[in-house]
């Protein structure tokens, strides 16, 4: 019995030094936040539940962010190709705790059309950028 009572506690501490429990949080703006855990390249944007929790919005890696109090708009590099960049909207009138994230979230789109839509709806311009994962 102590010896697994031993081994558990290793393990535990193996991978608390290994950092698998670190986050961080590089924006805010309403209920969003562009955040990481375990690894500060694997940028995604989530919807602030407090407490430490959040529904995932746009996976990783989101790197730059507008926002205007109502639209959200980032832009994603999927899987960190850098080749490609993904344009999302959430409409954060239509957004909450508990809404369905593939009606809130606008996107993949390409930047054409994006671009039609940033007409369309008035949206803001890109602010936030991490220029590491650019």
């Amino acid at each position: 019995m102590k010896r697994t009572i031993w081994i558990i506690t290793g393990f535990c501490l193996l991978l608390a030094g290994c950092g698998l429990f670190d986050s961080g949080v590089v924006w805010r703006g309403g209920p969003y936040i562009r955040g990481w855990i375990d690894l500060p390249d694997q940028v995604t944007l989530s919807y602030d539940l407090g407490k430490g929790a959040s529904v995932g919005r746009i996976e990783a890696r989101v790197f730059t962010v507008g926002w205007d109090g109502r639209y959200l708009v980032a832009k994603q590099h999927p899987a960190g190709d850098k080749k490609v960049t993904n344009f999302y909207i959430i409409d954060a009138q239509k957004d909450g705790p508990y809404a369905d994230e593939k009606k809130v979230v606008i996107g993949p789109l390409s930047e054409a059309e994006f671009k039609k839509k940033a007409a369309e709806l008035s949206l803001p311009g890109f602010s936030k950028v991490l220029s590491s994962l650019k």
